[in-house]
């Protein structure tokens, strides 16, 4: 019934399937064959804990990933019939080479599960900062993991970087590594450009890797990849400047490209001369909460008949040219750059219908100054 081609289609089959297993492809993760998923009765919740859920997953999924070869070989006895095969000749030799991994993976994890998972990576990583108790360090990162204001880098479906209050952590595969903020320096000291973003929209996308060195002594170093977009945001939450490489040069988001370029234009529009910022000196921009407000949305443009035409926006200013070209930007279809600057948005506060070239600048404001 079965012959060699079956047996070829399993093993590709089956390499496919692990190799989308082992890397956590997004298909896999969102349908949630993942280790964590299957084995959630002995793992807990990431949320609830995040210190023991990645010991432990971390932990089964070595021991998990061991366990493919054997389960492709036990595989093998439903799909061939063909005792010449080399799977069939040396079956027994195949099961022993397979069992060596899982051998070695459970000395390994029982080794790490002694004295209550003391003896794990990420356990020694906590105990250099209290050698009495590790366990009452992993509590308070994972309360601090609890709340709202952590950020959360992700790099594909494996990799991704938290940041809480006091403590970075890089989330691997097999490891994850912890560092207190306030006691690591950090330096960027390389990058890659990729051509297309990971969601398919055609624009190139820098990621930069991100040396974390702990100054506490006996805490090895490990490194943090991230979107250069990003970098801004984890040095805000970092709470001190990153240290770049000379030889690394960041490359601007398309939203600081965007805005560059929406500035520029707007520069080029009429004045709006009924306020000026004088009149808005104590007033912010409703969306930085920064910066004064110096735009004004009043139509400009002629009508055209294939499209929509704009209104006058009757509100008063408020809004700084970033945040209003931030909003634009937002309202725009995401995979064509190209048709942005032609395009049309609507109002924040009364959804009228606007472009780019009803956005004045305001009377004295540092905008108009460089009409």
């Amino acid at each position: 019934m079965f012959d060699d081609t079956s047996l070829l289609v399993y093993t590709l089959f089956y390499m496919i399937v692990s190799a989308c297993f082992v890397l956590r492809t997004t298909e896999f993760v969102s349908n949630g064959i993942t280790v964590e998923n299957l084995l959630e009765i002995v793992i807990d919740k990431e949320y609830h804990n995040v210190i023991l859920h990645h010991i432990k997953r971390t932990s089964y999924s070595i021991i998990v990933h061991s366990c493919l070869p054997l389960v492709y070989l036990l595989g093998t006895l439903l799909i061939n019939n063909n005792e010449k095969a080399f799977v069939s000749v040396y079956f027994y030799e195949l099961i022993f080479l397979a069992l060596l991994p899982i051998i070695g993976s459970l000395s390994v994890v029982s080794k790490w599960k002694s004295n209550n998972w003391a003896n794990h990576p990420l356990s020694i990583i906590l105990s250099r900062y209290n050698p009495v108790d590790w366990t009452i360090v992993a509590k308070n990162i994972s309360t601090e993991y609890q709340c709202l204001q952590k950020l959360t880098l992700s790099y594909g479906t494996i990799n991704r970087t938290v940041v809480t209050q006091n403590w970075i952590i890089s989330i691997k595969l097999y490891m994850v590594y912890v560092s207190k903020k306030s006691e690591s320096s950090f330096l960027v000291f390389s990058s890659d450009i990729h051509n297309s973003t990971p969601d398919g929209t055609p624009d190139s996308i820098q990621f930069i890797n991100i040396q974390v060195i702990p100054i506490r002594s006996r805490i090895k170093w490990f490194f943090v990849r991230i979107r250069s977009e990003d970098f801004k945001t984890l040095e805000e939450h970092i709470g001190h400047p990153i240290q770049i490489a000379d030889n690394v040069k960041l490359q601007r988001s398309r939203t600081e490209r965007f805005i560059e370029v929406f500035r520029d234009q707007v520069s080029q529009n009429p004045i709006y001369k009924d306020y000026s910022s004088a009149e808005l000196a104590e007033d912010v921009c409703a969306g930085c909460l920064v910066n004064p407000p110096d735009v004004k949305l009043t139509k400009c443009c002629e009508d055209s008949n294939d499209v929509p035409n704009c209104t006058s926006c009757q509100c008063r200013p408020m809004w700084c040219v970033d945040c209003m070209a931030k909003w634009y930007e937002s309202r725009q279809p995401q995979n064509d750059t190209t048709i942005w600057l032609s395009s049309k948005c609507t109002c924040p506060l009364c959804r009228q219908m606007f472009c780019i070239l009803d956005v004045c600048p305001l009377e004295n404001s540092d905008l108009a100054k460089t009409n």
